[in-house]
């Protein structure tokens, strides 16, 4: 039996997210953001702001392209890697998953596994692309659990791993929310999940209110600044 087989009874459950991705022009040279519900959210539709319109260049023109696709897991992000990134050709991309890919079991050494495939693709595909990818999202749920010992190894090693990935490769900068002071109340708080600030968050304690948006505006601003 595959990984596959075990953690998604079905691959294509997102086609039709994927699909409405495909309706739209494809816009070549961006910043293209990959990933989980944490940008498929930075839309209007949620009451937040679009990402094309809040993180632009410093002339005002579009930067960015949102390809969030909700419950999305590392494997699916490679899946769907040639729909949905490869005809593109964004010359950086912003992965991010984690959260999905641990209730579905998959180990942090398999997560890096699927994101260093997808990666090494994109470096064949596009030449001189360029890679930020996401440290685990902190979120609020979860962080007084009980089963939060088992829940935060599973984490770090997942940080671990994925930072030791782009301590190895040139074309990667880790992006770190953990040591953002804009996520926390206090800043001796910072790099302590369990001490995130709460606030930024919506009734679910996972996904980010509208101010939490601006504060991840003003996250990647910091992030991409040479980009922008």
């Amino acid at each position: 039996m595959t990984m596959l087989d075990v953690r998604l009874p079905d691959i294509a459950r997102l086609e039709a997210s994927v699909l409405e991705y495909e309706k739209m022009p494809i816009q070549e040279n961006m910043i293209l953001f990959y990933g989980d519900s944490g940008f498929t959210r930075w839309k209007n539709r949620y009451g937040n702001p679009e990402l094309e319109e809040v993180l632009r260049k410093k002339d005002g023109s579009q930067a960015v392209v949102n390809h969030g696709f909700g419950t999305s897991t590392a494997e699916e992000q490679l899946y769907y890697y040639n729909r949905m990134v490869k005809p593109w050709k964004p010359k950086a991309l912003v992965l991010m998953t984690y959260g999905n890919d641990r209730d579905l079991a998959y180990s942090p050494s398999e997560i890096v596994a699927l994101q260093a495939r997808l990666m090494a693709y994109a470096r064949k595909d596009i030449p001189g692309i360029r890679f930020f990818v996401c440290d685990a999202r902190p979120i609020a749920l979860h962080m007084e659990d009980l089963c939060w010992m088992s829940w935060s190894n599973h984490m770090y090693e997942y940080n671990r791993l994925i930072s030791d990935y782009c301590a190895g490769h040139e074309d990667c900068t880790l992006v770190r929310h953990i040591d953002s002071p804009l996520f926390f109340e206090n800043p001796e708080d910072v790099g302590d999940y369990k001490k995130i600030r709460k606030d930024v968050f919506v009734a679910d304690q996972v996904h980010y209110n509208p101010e939490g948006y601006a504060l991840y505006k003003k996250f990647f601003e910091g992030i991409l600044e040479e980009l922008l």
